[in-house]
């Protein structure tokens, strides 16, 4: 499967580089990951799809655990529950779809919720590095970041009111998987998006207690 080879091609080349203490590429040359989609464009592998979402949008959410926490590089090639695809075909074939998606037309307002983490979860640390993000940092969200236009959805994510709430402002032009419609569509971005922080705010009262934070989404 030609997806299949560009994850397996993107994995040698990255021991390589890191075996052989490879330099940077120089200026005037094109990096590897640009090679690499202008021969899936090539290939004719990047044709527009007619549709607003990935394939399997409901689906990336099960492996984000490879990116957040990591995870034993031998289930990367075992099939992931009903899908019939391992975790390395998921991606494949999810970071090819995401280039593939029509740009949206119009600017839209989305919300992601994290709740408070103890100090026992594997999560922790990560969550701990949120809490202290300020106005201009960039957040890189290596996972499938899941995300809504409705905020009292979103809202069921943060855990007795306490946690982080992402105000998140993505442009028109965005390449992000859309399923719903208007108020209640989710939103899945590709993995390894930036987000710029434009605002932070402590909420505290009664019965809550998080931050909120204001995003921009880059586009890529």
């Amino acid at each position: 499967m030609k997806i299949v080879r560009c994850l397996d091609s993107i994995c040698s080349y990255a021991k390589k580089l890191v075996s052989s203490k490879a330099q940077a590429p120089k200026p005037s040359e094109p990096l590897f990951c640009e090679k690499l989609w202008k021969e899936c464009a090539e290939e004719n592998m990047l044709k527009p799809l007619n549709r607003d979402y990935v394939s399997l949008h409901g689906e990336l959410n099960g492996i984000n655990h490879f990116f957040i926490t990591g995870a034993n590089p031998e289930l990367m090639s075992k099939k992931f529950m009903s899908t019939g695809l391992t975790p390395k075909e998921i991606i494949s074939m999810a970071d090819i779809e995401f280039k593939r998606l029509k740009p949206t037309e119009e600017p839209i307002k989305a919300f992601r919720c994290i709740g408070e983490k103890p100090d026992f979860f594997s999560e922790y640390k990560l969550y701990q590095k949120r809490l202290n993000i300020k106005k201009g940092d960039t957040i890189n969200m290596r996972e499938y970041a899941y995300a809504t236009s409705d905020i009292n959805y979103a809202r069921g994510y943060l855990t007795n009111d306490r946690g982080i709430l992402y105000e998140i402002e993505i442009p028109a032009g965005a390449r992000v998987s859309l399923k719903g419609c208007g108020i209640n569509n989710e939103i899945v971005f590709p993995r390894s998006s930036k987000f710029k922080c434009i605002e932070t705010k402590k909420i505290k009262g009664e019965d809550e207690d998080y931050l909120y934070v204001k995003l921009r989404y880059k586009l890529p």
